[in-house]
């Protein structure tokens, strides 16, 4: 996840949303109020939902944002958290700890989370297949105890 998380007061204009999300290089923002998650506002929203429409960039985030958001806690398991953008079509979800934002989780963190995986993995099997008797050897024992 992101830490610490970029986020955007409830009273923010979609201007000042938008250049946070800028020079925070990210794509969505938790909007806070009174420390708490009250929404998240994403770059779509800003394009599709506010350009798009022609409404004025002094426009309050609240008018657009996704309210009601799904969060997870900061201890949530990567196959949870991934299971609940995938439950809400969202790229980016807010990480809490007891109520309060401590970072952003997003697909790109996802993606990278899984290459290391996947190059772990790939570490694993060049070791079995430059030395298969020992690589087994090793499963073995472990297996026993």
């Amino acid at each position: 996840m992101t830490t610490p998380p970029a986020s955007v007061p409830l009273d923010a204009t979609l201007e000042e949303a938008a250049r946070h999300m800028a020079d925070a290089r990210v794509g969505a923002l938790p909007v806070i109020e009174d420390d708490h998650v009250a929404g998240v506002i994403t770059d779509r929203d800003l394009v599709v939902r506010a350009m798009a429409r022609g409404l004025s960039p002094q426009v309050r985030v609240e008018a657009l944002m996704s309210t009601d958001p799904i969060t997870v806690e900061a201890d949530t398991p990567v196959p949870a958290a991934m299971h609940a953008m995938g439950t809400i079509d969202a790229r980016h979800l807010p990480v809490v700890d007891n109520g309060r934002l401590v970072g952003m989780i997003s697909f790109d963190d996802l993606f990278w989370f899984f290459t290391g995986q996947l190059g772990e993995l790939a570490a694993v099997i060049n070791t079995a297949r430059k030395a298969p008797d020992a690589f087994h050897r090793r499963q073995q024992r472990a297996a026993a105890r």
